[in-house]
């Protein structure tokens, strides 16, 4: 299973309105829904994956996106939770959190501001300033790279593991402990 919500709106941490916050609210609440139904199914199934994505604004912090770092960040331990409920119960269930960089997709053409309006914003400029490859990755990369990870047996001491695309095509694997 692969739980994947999102929303962003550009604004500083202490011009946000509360009902802004409330919005942003999707990031983890659709996470925790999709692991809400999903692991007891996958319990009586006697295993199975769990992918969750998350953003790599979760792990650094981003100027302007202070609610989306929050909620990413938050996604990432709601996994390493997950993760570690999961091991306990031997249930064959592994959780992985995959913190996606800056991938080319309408999101970018739709993140309003606290005050409603929308800023395209260009994603491959944005991928210059941090980016290795200095161009933003692409949905079908990440839509290649979800089922290997499905398929491997990905554990640390806690049965998770972070992945991080940092370009949409390599991987490397951090937040281990």
């Amino acid at each position: 299973m692969v739980a994947n919500a999102g929303i962003g709106i550009l604004c500083k941490a202490v011009d946000t309105s509360l009902a802004d916050r409330r919005r942003q609210a999707v990031n983890l609440d659709g996470v925790f829904r999709s692991v809400k139904y999903a692991v007891p199914a996958m319990r009586r199934a006697g295993g199975g994956s769990i992918i969750i994505t998350s953003s790599v604004a979760g792990l650094r912090g981003s100027a302007g996106l202070a609610r989306d770092c929050a909620t990413k960040g938050g996604v990432r331990l709601f996994a390493k939770a997950v993760a570690m409920e999961c091991a306990a119960e031997a249930d064959g269930i592994r959780v992985n959190t995959v913190r996606l960089g800056v991938i080319d997709t309408p999101i970018w053409t739709k993140l309003p501001v606290s005050a409603g309006r929308n800023v395209p914003i260009d994603p491959n400029e944005v991928a210059k300033a941090g980016v290795p490859l200095g161009r933003a990755g692409q949905a079908q990369d990440i839509a290649n790279g979800l089922p290997r990870l499905c398929r491997i047996q990905l554990y640390d001491r806690w049965g998770a593991r972070d992945r991080q695309w940092h370009d949409g095509r390599r991987a490397t694997s951090v937040d281990l402990n």
